[in-house]
């Protein structure tokens, strides 16, 4: 799907990050280009309201967390698709989506929660990232069409000479052989997108988007040359789709943010009123890889399997806004720390991004504080 790079401090054993095909949807450039697109569309007053929800946090940024989470979250994986036979000629919910289990239900779910005046902070950030990203996977015609190969998952097809399954070629691959930086396509698309009346694309529903992608994949994406070589009249053909498909996408996200969150009354974001380079656990996401503080009230505190212990802020795992993450404890101090639960303390270092979830490593004890007062 359209994903990041973590970088640990040099003692510190490693975590596996995801790999391989369905690591990515649309790829992370994808998915970022679309929250760009989607940022440019958004009314002055829904920009303000996401900005609050995101604790700062830019849409671009939080464009790529609803895949970086699946391998915590793996029951979420399900909401980024719906297989809809590629024979079909509608959406039937009875066998496509009968769970619920589907991205065409999940969106509905969040367009919701992110209207819910009851919704807590945290359900409706997760609500929000889960929109900016699904938007996204709902344009990519293979989220929405099998054709008995899980979506082309297992098709395997020849491109520029190498072996890939069918599926990745259309969550970048065919946007990679533009051979563009994502700035550089970015500037392409929005060269076509002052060519056009976006206004148009903003009609219709989820289904109906989720319907169009179908009939995309079933006219090109499933189009496959024989030997199953994709030469260069397929990526002719299909890469302006793909083009139009990250500007419609774009496009319906920012409408549907700014039908969403029309009466959202948004928490002004100002300068940290706990000083400079100290950020709330809310706030943390927004500002990795920076050197900072970020304070909040530590709600468990998580020894795993492998003996690496996680303070978990704002809500308990997997939920919570923020982690400071002791890797093989050896400092002594390290026993002590479950009588931090229910304390506001605040934790220094580098802030990270691991699997979607905002973190500092910490090795001594001198990083954890108490906390100043909100």
């Amino acid at each position: 799907m359209w994903r990041s790079l973590l970088l640990l401090f040099a003692f510190a054993p490693l975590r596996p990050t995801p790999t391989g095909p369905n690591s990515h949807v649309w790829y992370a450039e994808g998915h970022r280009l679309i929250a760009r697109i989607a940022e440019s569309r958004l009314t002055p007053h829904t920009a303000e309201s996401v900005r609050s929800i995101l604790g700062g946090q830019s849409m671009a940024a939080a464009s790529t967390w609803a895949d970086d989470i699946k391998t915590q979250r793996p029951q979420t994986k399900p909401v980024h698709f719906v297989n809809i036979p590629l024979e079909a000629t509608s959406y039937d919910p009875a066998s496509q989506c009968g769970t619920g289990h589907c991205i065409i239900a999940e969106l509905e779910r969040d367009r919701q929660a992110l209207m819910d005046s009851g919704s807590t902070d945290i359900e409706r950030a997760e609500a929000l990232r889960f929109l900016i990203h699904l938007i996204g996977d709902l344009h990519q015609p293979l989220h929405v069409a099998d054709d008995h190969d899980r979506g082309g998952n297992d098709r395997n097809v020849m491109l520029r000479g190498e072996w890939l399954d069918l599926h990745k070629v259309w969550d970048g691959e065919l946007i990679k052989t533009m051979g563009l930086s994502e700035e550089a396509y970015f500037q392409r698309l929005k060269k076509e997108m002052d060519s056009l009346n976006l206004s148009e694309f903003e009609s219709g529903t989820t289904i109906d988007w989720a319907m169009e992608g179908h009939s995309i994949a079933k006219e090109h994406a499933y189009h496959i040359p024989k030997g199953s070589h994709l030469g260069q009249s397929y990526v002719d053909e299909n890469l302006p789709l793909v083009d139009m498909a990250l500007i419609k996408a774009g496009v319906r996200l920012a409408k549907v943010l700014n039908d969403a969150l029309m009466h959202y009354q948004p928490a002004p974001l100002a300068a940290s009123p706990l000083g400079p380079q100290v950020y709330t656990d809310r706030e943390a996401a927004a500002h990795v890889g920076e050197i900072a503080m970020v304070v909040g009230t530590v709600v468990s505190v998580h020894r795993s399997k492998a003996g690496n212990i996680h303070l978990n802020f704002g809500a308990d795992y997997p939920h919570q806004t923020f982690s400071g993450t002791i890797l093989n404890p050896r400092d002594p101090g390290f026993n002590q720390l479950d009588t931090l639960a229910g304390k506001r303390v605040g934790v220094r270092g580098v802030i990270k991004s691991y699997k979607g979830q905002a973190e500092i490593l910490i090795e001594s004890m001198d990083q954890i504080v108490p906390g100043p007062a909100p």
